[in-house]
């Protein structure tokens, strides 16, 4: 292979780790220039595979200190790897110190400044621009996440999950503890620390539960945001009732920011959407802004379930979580469409963008299954083929089986 050329992954190689990462606690002292993050994991060796050193994935990150067991341990940086040849045996703590730098980070994928605010894009291999990691899906962890930052700056700090601290720091700073009590995989990771206000509501689910739901945003844009809430609302309200699928956490928040390099991303109770998709204003916005932003709110939060607490082994899967939910999006919109006229119209909508979008990908040079055998990089995989076609199939399978026998199955 001549250098410079990136290697193929191949589906038929994937292996489970040689450890797995059960629980971490980071902590960020937020700065534009130069964030620390302190992490702290719980290692767990993988009896079923074959030993070895302990390989982190990272990139464009500085590491400042690595502890096994509270203990120096030594190890080296090796390409966009940190490796520990000679790991404790059977489980430890491992402790890592490093560095970004967000202001820098132009690619918008892990941690980055936008609007002198912090956001960060995770999916698919983001997290390693952040901290040093077992960046992969199948290595799924229970996250405690605190926020660190200049008050008057930063008065908003947001990650997943519930929030169980917060309070004040010397030098006009504060602080946010976050836990998210179900395991995930690292690019469902989200944090924001910004300036922003928000549209509030509390809902109670059919088991009786109270959940608060939030949307944020800049400052002159809450007037904005009434559609994105009752878009979040009544998706909370299908999911429960057609599927028997209701929100797990305390609160779920979406964010609303500028520059994001995707329309929406799912990560677990605080989803981070472009603008386009969360802000409508009554005056000017159309038909079709608003039926995009409730399909789009619908989508990200149905990932709550298929996606988030039920997730992909490797990145070859990918249309199990992508398809899986644009069929349930696609099944929202029409079920709020209302009348069997307009739920036909819907469908044949549906159908029109995939015959312009995903039929000239299946014949032309691009062509590849809904489950490719290999990619050079994931990101070019978020395609017609994996989302819309992948649906179609989800579809097919409903057909099947029935309505109500898939209704069971996804219940389950």
């Amino acid at each position: 292979m001549r250098e410079g050329i990136a290697q193929a992954v191949q589906r038929a190689d994937y292996a489970a780790p040689a450890y797995w990462i059960r629980s971490v606690e980071l902590t960020f002292d937020l700065d534009p220039l130069r964030t620390i993050v302190a992490s702290r994991m719980s290692v767990q060796r993988n009896a079923a595979a074959a030993g070895g050193p302990l390989r982190l994935h990272g990139e464009d990150i500085e590491p400042l200190r690595v502890l096994a067991n509270g203990q120096s341990v030594s190890f080296r940086v090796e390409g966009n790897e940190l490796v520990i040849d000679n790991p404790p045996e059977g489980d430890f703590t491992l402790e890592i110190r490093n560095t970004c730098a967000p202001e820098k980070n132009t690619q918008l994928s892990g941690l980055y400044t936008s609007g002198g605010g912090f956001f960060t894009q995770c999916e698919a291999e983001g997290f390693r621009r952040i901290t040093y990691f077992l960046d992969r899906p199948d290595v799924m962890a229970v996250f405690t996440v605190t926020l660190r930052a200049n008050k008057s700056r930063y008065p908003v700090l947001l990650s997943n999950g519930n929030l169980v601290e917060q309070g004040e720091l010397d030098n006009g700073r504060h602080y946010a503890k976050w836990h998210d009590p179900f395991p995930k995989p690292s690019y469902l990771f989200a944090l924001v620390a910004a300036d922003l206000v928000a549209r509030e509501q509390h809902v109670r689910t059919r088991s009786g539960k109270n959940h608060l739901l939030q949307v944020w945003v800049r400052r002159g844009d809450l007037d904005k945001t009434e559609h994105a809430m009752n878009s979040l609302i009544a998706s909370m309200v299908w999911d429960e009732a057609r599927f028997k699928l209701p929100l797990d956490l305390e609160r779920f928040m979406i964010v609303a920011v500028g520059d994001f390099n995707m329309g929406a991303m799912e990560n677990k109770g605080l989803n981070i959407f472009n603008t386009k998709y969360v802000l409508a204003n009554p005056a000017t916005a159309t038909d079709t802004d608003f039926a995009d932003i409730e399909s789009v709110v619908g989508h990200e939060y149905f990932h709550n379930w298929t996606g988030n607490r039920i997730t992909c082994r490797d990145w070859f899967q990918l249309s199990l979580k992508e398809g899986l939910t644009v069929f349930r999006d696609q099944e929202f919109s029409m079920d709020m469409a209302g009348s069997a006229s307009a739920r036909a119209v819907k469908r044949i909508l549906d159908v029109r963008m995939l015959r312009e979008r995903q039929f000239p990908e299946d014949a032309g040079t691009m062509a590849h299954p809904v489950r490719p055998d290999a990619y050079v990089a994931i990101d070019n995989f978020y395609t017609a083929t994996v989302y819309e076609k992948g649906a179609e199939v989800v579809r097919m399978m409903q057909t099947l089986v029935g309505r109500a026998s898939f209704a069971k199955g996804m219940s389950l």
